[in-house]
């Protein structure tokens, strides 16, 4: 895996914003699209509204199709939404489809096997680039550490119910073989309280069910860009 630790936060939306506008550019002037799934926690913040703003014009947003890589099962206008941040960061600012997980159903399998065929519908399950956020706990889409989906291969998309996370809310999640597929993983971090997460996620020997970010090691091309905060040491 390649690792970019940058100076501070901004630096750091930077170098992630200038890495989606390249892939962005590439993937339409190779099949006329460009698919990409976003991370929730307050991390990517910085990044969507560089993307908002300073390179808004440096993308064709109208081939742009986003999806999320997970959700919590709550309305969309709910605090806790992981579209709501993004909308409000960066979706109501740009042209781009929009696909969002509908958290405030009730049949989460249902929900996460709808889900499961936009994936496939928009790009077969190779999504061009996948957005992950590390959690404290290693933690990656909502793949927490002991989750039982750490093992799916077959679903591309499951629901979590109850599980032991911050918020304690039922989520829908991508499974680890969209991790596989994807042409590019860009995995984030930034802060002191992400540092042994990463380190276990980078160096730690082979243990996926108690630090999922290991995942990521499967990955065809995975890209991490942390903060020196989050990167000190690694």
């Amino acid at each position: 895996m390649n690792l970019q630790v940058e100076a501070d936060v901004a630096a750091f939306a930077d170098a992630c914003a200038r890495l989606f506008v390249e892939r962005a550019g590439q993937a339409i002037a190779a099949r006329g699209k460009f698919v990409v799934a976003l991370t929730g926690g307050s991390t990517p913040g910085p990044i969507h509204r560089a993307l908002a703003t300073t390179y808004r014009d440096a993308v064709d947003w109208s081939r742009v199709t986003v999806l999320f890589g997970d959700d919590r099962a709550v309305p969309p206008t709910d605090e806790r939404s992981n579209f709501r941040a993004a909308n409000e960061t960066l979706l109501a600012h740009v042209p781009a489809t929009v696909f969002r997980i509908e958290g405030e159903r009730t049949d989460l399998d249902r929900v996460a096997r709808d889900y499961e065929q936009v994936l496939l519908q928009t790009c077969n399950g190779e999504l061009d680039f996948l957005f992950v956020g590390l959690g404290q706990d290693a933690h990656v889409l909502s793949l927490w550490p002991g989750c039982p989906a750490i093992e799916e291969r077959e679903r591309l998309v499951v629901a979590t119910i109850d599980p032991p996370m911050n918020p304690a809310v039922s989520r829908v999640t991508m499974t680890p073989p969209v991790v596989e597929r994807a042409h590019l993983v860009l995995a984030i971090a930034t802060g002191t309280a992400k540092r042994d997460a990463l380190s276990k996620a980078l160096h730690a020997g082979e243990d996926r069910p108690h630090i999922p970010a290991q995942i990521l090691r499967r990955g065809r091309d995975v890209r991490w860009i942390v903060d020196a905060a989050a990167g000190a040491g690694s």
